[in-house]
Protein backbone atom coordinates (compact mmCIF):
# COMPACT_ATOMS: atom_id res chain seq x y z
CA UNK A 1 0.00 0.00 0.00
CA UNK A 2 0.89 3.54 -0.32
CA UNK A 3 0.62 6.65 1.67
CA UNK A 4 -2.69 8.09 2.43
CA UNK A 5 -4.90 10.65 0.79
CA UNK A 6 -7.09 12.77 2.62
CA UNK A 7 -10.27 13.86 0.81
CA UNK A 8 -12.71 16.54 1.55
CA UNK A 9 -15.96 17.41 -0.96
CA UNK A 10 -16.69 20.78 -1.96
CA UNK A 11 -20.16 21.85 -1.06
CA UNK A 12 -22.06 25.39 -2.59
CA UNK A 13 -24.17 24.96 0.38
CA UNK A 14 -23.52 26.86 4.05
CA UNK A 15 -25.70 24.02 5.50
CA UNK A 16 -25.61 20.70 5.32
CA UNK A 17 -28.69 18.33 5.82
CA UNK A 18 -29.31 19.11 9.03
CA UNK A 19 -29.72 22.96 8.90
CA UNK A 20 -33.04 24.33 9.05
CA UNK A 21 -33.10 26.13 5.97
CA UNK A 22 -33.38 24.58 2.34
CA UNK A 23 -29.86 24.67 0.21
CA UNK A 24 -29.13 27.84 -1.22
CA UNK A 25 -26.04 27.56 -4.04
CA UNK A 26 -23.54 30.36 -2.59
CA UNK A 27 -20.92 31.29 -5.11
CA UNK A 28 -18.71 32.51 -2.51
CA UNK A 29 -18.92 29.45 -0.28
CA UNK A 30 -17.10 27.60 -2.87
CA UNK A 31 -13.37 29.36 -2.71
CA UNK A 32 -14.07 29.67 0.98
CA UNK A 33 -14.62 26.07 1.66
CA UNK A 34 -11.60 24.83 -0.39
CA UNK A 35 -9.19 27.31 1.33
CA UNK A 36 -10.64 25.48 4.17
CA UNK A 37 -9.98 22.48 3.18
CA UNK A 38 -6.30 23.24 1.71
CA UNK A 39 -5.48 25.12 5.39
CA UNK A 40 -6.28 21.92 6.74
CA UNK A 41 -3.71 19.85 5.12
CA UNK A 42 -6.63 18.08 2.88
CA UNK A 43 -4.49 16.38 -0.09
CA UNK A 44 -7.84 16.57 -2.73
CA UNK A 45 -11.27 17.42 -3.27
CA UNK A 46 -14.43 15.95 -4.93
CA UNK A 47 -16.09 18.53 -6.68
CA UNK A 48 -19.60 16.40 -7.36
CA UNK A 49 -22.18 16.60 -9.26
CA UNK A 50 -25.93 15.22 -9.87
CA UNK A 51 -28.80 16.07 -12.03
CA UNK A 52 -29.72 19.27 -10.23
CA UNK A 53 -27.09 20.83 -8.95
CA UNK A 54 -24.99 23.45 -10.37
CA UNK A 55 -21.54 22.37 -13.17
CA UNK A 56 -18.21 20.51 -11.74
CA UNK A 57 -16.52 21.92 -14.16
CA UNK A 58 -17.46 25.35 -13.79
CA UNK A 59 -17.07 24.76 -9.90
CA UNK A 60 -13.77 22.85 -9.69
CA UNK A 61 -12.15 26.09 -11.91
CA UNK A 62 -13.18 28.08 -9.33
CA UNK A 63 -11.76 25.54 -6.51
CA UNK A 64 -8.26 25.25 -8.34
CA UNK A 65 -7.94 29.80 -8.74
CA UNK A 66 -9.08 30.07 -5.07
CA UNK A 67 -5.65 26.87 -3.99
CA UNK A 68 -2.53 26.63 -4.46
CA UNK A 69 -1.90 22.62 -4.02
CA UNK A 70 -5.60 20.88 -3.65
CA UNK A 71 -5.81 18.30 -6.04
CA UNK A 72 -9.33 17.82 -7.58
CA UNK A 73 -11.44 14.99 -8.08
CA UNK A 74 -13.98 16.31 -10.81
CA UNK A 75 -17.35 14.18 -11.18
CA UNK A 76 -18.51 13.73 -14.07
CA UNK A 77 -21.26 12.00 -15.89
CA UNK A 78 -20.65 10.22 -20.08
CA UNK A 79 -23.12 11.16 -22.21
CA UNK A 80 -23.72 14.63 -21.92
CA UNK A 81 -21.19 16.24 -23.85
CA UNK A 82 -18.98 14.03 -25.98
CA UNK A 83 -15.65 12.73 -24.92
CA UNK A 84 -13.22 14.43 -27.21
CA UNK A 85 -14.55 18.45 -25.89
CA UNK A 86 -15.11 16.57 -22.20
CA UNK A 87 -10.81 15.46 -22.38
CA UNK A 88 -9.95 19.39 -23.80
CA UNK A 89 -11.70 20.84 -20.88
CA UNK A 90 -10.29 18.11 -18.07
CA UNK A 91 -6.43 18.84 -19.90
CA UNK A 92 -7.41 22.96 -20.01
CA UNK A 93 -8.19 23.05 -16.13
CA UNK A 94 -5.20 20.53 -15.63
CA UNK A 95 -3.06 22.93 -17.25
CA UNK A 96 -4.93 25.96 -15.33
CA UNK A 97 -4.24 23.64 -11.74
CA UNK A 98 -0.85 23.10 -12.85
CA UNK A 99 -1.44 18.98 -13.02
CA UNK A 100 -3.93 18.89 -9.92
CA UNK A 101 -7.01 17.77 -12.08
CA UNK A 102 -8.93 14.22 -11.40
CA UNK A 103 -12.08 12.90 -13.18
CA UNK A 104 -14.86 10.79 -11.27
CA UNK A 105 -16.47 9.33 -13.76
CA UNK A 106 -19.92 8.80 -12.61
CA UNK A 107 -22.03 6.44 -14.85
CA UNK A 108 -25.25 6.87 -12.38
CA UNK A 109 -27.05 4.26 -10.45
CA UNK A 110 -30.52 6.05 -10.86
CA UNK A 111 -32.27 6.04 -13.97
CA UNK A 112 -34.58 8.58 -12.61
CA UNK A 113 -31.50 11.21 -12.83
CA UNK A 114 -29.58 10.76 -15.82
CA UNK A 115 -33.40 10.76 -17.34
CA UNK A 116 -33.68 14.68 -15.90
CA UNK A 117 -31.35 15.23 -18.68
CA UNK A 118 -32.31 13.49 -21.63
CA UNK A 119 -30.80 9.84 -21.32
CA UNK A 120 -32.68 6.61 -21.32
CA UNK A 121 -30.29 4.15 -21.60
CA UNK A 122 -30.20 1.41 -19.38
CA UNK A 123 -27.30 0.87 -16.30
CA UNK A 124 -25.56 -1.71 -18.03
CA UNK A 125 -25.64 0.85 -21.17
CA UNK A 126 -24.64 3.56 -19.89
CA UNK A 127 -21.41 1.41 -18.55
CA UNK A 128 -20.82 0.21 -21.82
CA UNK A 129 -20.79 3.99 -22.64
CA UNK A 130 -18.73 5.16 -19.87
CA UNK A 131 -15.81 2.35 -20.78
CA UNK A 132 -16.12 3.47 -24.57
CA UNK A 133 -15.70 7.71 -23.11
CA UNK A 134 -12.77 6.60 -20.89
CA UNK A 135 -10.82 4.59 -23.26
CA UNK A 136 -11.43 8.32 -25.66
CA UNK A 137 -10.46 10.74 -23.00
CA UNK A 138 -6.75 8.63 -22.43
CA UNK A 139 -6.59 8.40 -26.28
CA UNK A 140 -7.00 12.29 -26.70
CA UNK A 141 -4.90 13.11 -23.98
CA UNK A 142 -1.69 10.73 -25.13
CA UNK A 143 -2.55 11.43 -29.12
CA UNK A 144 0.59 12.85 -30.42
CA UNK A 145 -1.99 13.38 -34.16
CA UNK A 146 -5.25 13.12 -35.11
CA UNK A 147 -7.15 9.68 -35.30
CA UNK A 148 -10.17 8.50 -35.84
CA UNK A 149 -12.80 6.37 -34.18
CA UNK A 150 -15.89 4.19 -34.73
CA UNK A 151 -17.22 2.32 -31.73
CA UNK A 152 -20.83 1.59 -29.68
CA UNK A 153 -21.23 4.71 -28.63
CA UNK A 154 -18.67 7.48 -30.33
CA UNK A 155 -17.32 8.30 -33.75
CA UNK A 156 -15.34 11.05 -34.44
CA UNK A 157 -12.66 12.02 -37.17
CA UNK A 158 -9.42 13.82 -37.08
CA UNK A 159 -10.50 13.77 -33.01
CA UNK A 160 -7.14 15.87 -30.93
CA UNK A 161 -6.34 18.12 -28.64
CA UNK A 162 -3.69 20.98 -28.33
CA UNK A 163 -3.94 21.47 -24.89
CA UNK A 164 -2.34 18.16 -23.13
CA UNK A 165 -2.34 17.52 -19.46
CA UNK A 166 0.65 18.57 -17.26
CA UNK A 167 1.79 14.87 -16.63
CA UNK A 168 0.89 13.25 -19.64
CA UNK A 169 -3.11 12.06 -18.18
CA UNK A 170 -5.11 12.69 -15.43
CA UNK A 171 -6.19 10.47 -12.81
CA UNK A 172 -9.37 8.38 -13.53
CA UNK A 173 -11.51 7.67 -10.06
CA UNK A 174 -14.09 5.16 -10.88
CA UNK A 175 -17.18 4.72 -9.16
CA UNK A 176 -20.19 1.53 -9.12
CA UNK A 177 -20.79 -1.81 -7.91
CA UNK A 178 -22.96 -3.28 -10.12
CA UNK A 179 -20.97 -6.32 -12.07
CA UNK A 180 -20.49 -4.44 -14.76
CA UNK A 181 -19.34 -1.14 -12.96
CA UNK A 182 -16.96 -3.92 -10.85
CA UNK A 183 -15.85 -5.32 -14.02
CA UNK A 184 -14.93 -2.21 -15.99
CA UNK A 185 -13.74 -0.11 -12.79
CA UNK A 186 -10.85 -3.14 -12.45
CA UNK A 187 -9.84 -2.44 -15.84
CA UNK A 188 -9.88 1.55 -16.24
CA UNK A 189 -9.84 3.28 -12.35
CA UNK A 190 -6.50 4.46 -11.06
CA UNK A 191 -8.59 4.89 -8.30
CA UNK A 192 -11.59 2.80 -7.59
CA UNK A 193 -14.47 5.00 -5.61
CA UNK A 194 -16.54 3.16 -2.75
CA UNK A 195 -19.45 4.49 -1.01
CA UNK A 196 -19.95 3.87 2.85
CA UNK A 197 -20.29 0.30 4.22
CA UNK A 198 -19.02 -1.23 7.56
CA UNK A 199 -15.22 -3.02 7.70
CA UNK A 200 -16.74 -6.18 6.14
CA UNK A 201 -18.66 -4.50 2.83
CA UNK A 202 -15.75 -2.58 2.00
CA UNK A 203 -13.12 -4.91 2.42
CA UNK A 204 -14.99 -7.57 -0.15
CA UNK A 205 -15.52 -5.27 -2.77
CA UNK A 206 -11.63 -4.23 -2.26
CA UNK A 207 -10.76 -7.82 -2.78
CA UNK A 208 -13.12 -8.22 -5.98
CA UNK A 209 -11.90 -5.10 -7.71
CA UNK A 210 -7.96 -6.27 -6.85
CA UNK A 211 -8.38 -10.28 -8.23
CA UNK A 212 -10.19 -8.59 -11.64
CA UNK A 213 -7.58 -5.90 -12.06
CA UNK A 214 -5.08 -8.36 -11.46
CA UNK A 215 -6.36 -9.81 -14.68
CA UNK A 216 -5.47 -6.87 -16.61
CA UNK A 217 -1.71 -5.99 -14.71
CA UNK A 218 -3.17 -3.72 -12.71
CA UNK A 219 -3.18 -2.44 -9.34
CA UNK A 220 -6.02 0.82 -8.51
CA UNK A 221 -5.90 2.55 -5.27
CA UNK A 222 -9.19 3.07 -3.38
CA UNK A 223 -11.17 5.32 -1.95
CA UNK A 224 -14.22 4.91 0.60
CA UNK A 225 -16.31 8.11 0.96
CA UNK A 226 -17.88 8.56 5.07
CA UNK A 227 -19.19 11.04 7.10
CA UNK A 228 -17.91 11.77 10.60
CA UNK A 229 -19.76 12.82 13.44
CA UNK A 230 -16.70 14.16 15.56
CA UNK A 231 -17.11 15.32 19.41
CA UNK A 232 -14.12 15.48 22.54
CA UNK A 233 -15.94 12.01 23.71
CA UNK A 234 -17.43 9.22 22.30
CA UNK A 235 -20.75 10.54 24.29
CA UNK A 236 -20.82 13.20 23.03
CA UNK A 237 -20.62 12.77 19.76
CA UNK A 238 -23.51 10.42 20.19
CA UNK A 239 -25.21 13.02 21.63
CA UNK A 240 -24.61 15.32 18.11
CA UNK A 241 -25.38 12.33 16.49
CA UNK A 242 -29.11 12.10 18.31
CA UNK A 243 -29.22 15.92 17.66
CA UNK A 244 -28.07 15.70 13.66
CA UNK A 245 -30.95 12.69 13.50
CA UNK A 246 -33.59 14.85 15.24
CA UNK A 247 -32.75 17.87 13.03
CA UNK A 248 -33.49 15.75 10.24
CA UNK A 249 -36.20 14.34 11.19
CA UNK A 250 -38.14 17.73 11.65
CA UNK A 251 -36.65 19.30 8.60
CA UNK A 252 -38.21 16.25 6.34
CA UNK A 253 -42.02 16.74 8.86
CA UNK A 254 -41.49 20.55 7.71
CA UNK A 255 -40.16 20.43 4.02
CA UNK A 256 -41.58 16.55 3.39
CA UNK A 257 -39.18 14.21 1.87
CA UNK A 258 -35.01 15.28 1.73
CA UNK A 259 -32.77 14.33 -0.55
CA UNK A 260 -32.67 13.00 -4.04
CA UNK A 261 -35.41 10.87 -5.60
CA UNK A 262 -33.62 7.62 -6.50
CA UNK A 263 -36.42 5.45 -6.99
CA UNK A 264 -35.47 1.47 -6.41
CA UNK A 265 -31.93 2.65 -6.00
CA UNK A 266 -33.11 4.34 -2.50
CA UNK A 267 -34.09 0.86 -1.48
CA UNK A 268 -30.87 -0.41 -2.03
CA UNK A 269 -29.15 2.08 -0.63
CA UNK A 270 -31.11 1.90 2.82
CA UNK A 271 -31.04 -1.88 3.06
CA UNK A 272 -26.95 -1.85 2.86
CA UNK A 273 -26.73 0.84 5.16
CA UNK A 274 -29.35 -1.22 7.32
CA UNK A 275 -26.88 -4.29 7.12
CA UNK A 276 -24.17 -2.45 7.53
CA UNK A 277 -24.89 -1.03 11.10
CA UNK A 278 -27.34 -3.95 12.19
CA UNK A 279 -24.19 -6.71 11.51
CA UNK A 280 -22.94 -4.92 14.63
CA UNK A 281 -19.12 -5.56 14.34
CA UNK A 282 -18.41 -1.99 13.69
CA UNK A 283 -20.54 -0.33 16.58
CA UNK A 284 -19.19 3.30 15.40
CA UNK A 285 -20.81 3.38 12.07
CA UNK A 286 -24.51 4.74 11.97
CA UNK A 287 -26.86 4.79 9.21
CA UNK A 288 -30.09 6.72 10.98
CA UNK A 289 -29.93 9.75 8.46
CA UNK A 290 -29.69 7.25 5.79
CA UNK A 291 -32.59 5.07 7.30
CA UNK A 292 -34.30 8.29 8.48
CA UNK A 293 -34.63 9.15 4.67
CA UNK A 294 -35.14 5.94 3.06
CA UNK A 295 -31.81 6.55 1.18
CA UNK A 296 -32.60 9.62 -0.55
CA UNK A 297 -29.62 11.42 1.87
CA UNK A 298 -26.73 9.03 1.72
CA UNK A 299 -25.17 10.18 5.09
CA UNK A 300 -24.11 6.67 6.67
CA UNK A 301 -21.16 7.99 9.27
CA UNK A 302 -18.70 7.01 11.96
CA UNK A 303 -18.91 8.70 15.15
CA UNK A 304 -17.01 9.41 18.01
CA UNK A 305 -13.75 11.10 19.08
CA UNK A 306 -11.03 11.26 17.26
CA UNK A 307 -9.11 8.94 18.77
CA UNK A 308 -11.79 6.36 18.38
CA UNK A 309 -12.85 7.69 14.52
CA UNK A 310 -8.85 7.34 13.47
CA UNK A 311 -9.10 3.56 14.95
CA UNK A 312 -12.31 3.26 12.74
CA UNK A 313 -10.16 4.37 9.84
CA UNK A 314 -7.64 2.08 10.26
CA UNK A 315 -9.89 -0.86 9.76
CA UNK A 316 -10.61 0.20 6.57
CA UNK A 317 -7.37 1.28 5.45
CA UNK A 318 -6.10 -2.53 6.95
CA UNK A 319 -9.24 -3.72 3.81
CA UNK A 320 -7.19 -1.77 1.48
CA UNK A 321 -8.53 2.16 1.60
CA UNK A 322 -5.95 4.50 1.24
CA UNK A 323 -7.66 7.67 0.05
CA UNK A 324 -10.41 8.53 2.54
CA UNK A 325 -13.17 11.06 1.40
CA UNK A 326 -14.45 12.30 5.15
CA UNK A 327 -16.32 15.49 5.94
CA UNK A 328 -18.54 16.49 8.55
CA UNK A 329 -21.84 18.08 8.93
CA UNK A 330 -20.84 22.01 9.92
CA UNK A 331 -18.24 22.44 6.84
CA UNK A 332 -15.79 24.55 8.45
CA UNK A 333 -15.36 24.03 11.89
CA UNK A 334 -15.51 19.74 11.26
CA UNK A 335 -13.26 20.54 8.34
CA UNK A 336 -10.60 21.99 10.77
CA UNK A 337 -10.88 19.78 13.24
CA UNK A 338 -10.62 16.91 10.94
CA UNK A 339 -7.64 17.99 9.77
CA UNK A 340 -5.81 18.85 12.92
CA UNK A 341 -6.72 15.93 15.71
CA UNK A 342 -8.04 12.99 12.80
CA UNK A 343 -5.75 13.33 9.70
CA UNK A 344 -2.33 13.57 11.13
CA UNK A 345 -3.06 10.81 13.42
CA UNK A 346 -4.37 8.74 10.81
CA UNK A 347 -1.30 9.42 8.23
CA UNK A 348 1.73 8.90 11.33
CA UNK A 349 -0.74 5.58 12.27
CA UNK A 350 -0.56 4.10 8.40
CA UNK A 351 3.00 5.66 7.97
CA UNK A 352 3.81 3.43 11.14
CA UNK A 353 2.41 0.09 10.08
CA UNK A 354 3.48 0.31 6.56
CA UNK A 355 6.96 0.78 7.77
CA UNK A 356 6.64 -2.14 10.36
CA UNK A 357 7.24 0.09 13.56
Amino acid sequence: MSAIEIVGLISPYRGSEASPQAPVYDASFVPEIARAYEAAGFDRVLVGQNARSADSLVNASFVAAATTRLKLMVAHRPGFIAPTMAARALATLDQLSNGRAGVHIITAFSDIETRCDGDYLTKDQRYNRSREYVGLLRRMWGAAQPFDHAGEYYRCDAAFTEVHPVNGSIPVFWAGTSELGLRYGAELADVYALGPGSVAQVGELVARVKAEAAGHGRAPRFSMSMRLVVADSDEAAWDRATGLLRAVEEKQARLGLLGRDLGAAAQDITQKAAKAEADGADPHLWAGLTKATQGRLQVTCLVGSPDTLVEALMAYWRVGIDNFLITGFDWLVDTARIGADIAPTLRRRTSSELRGV
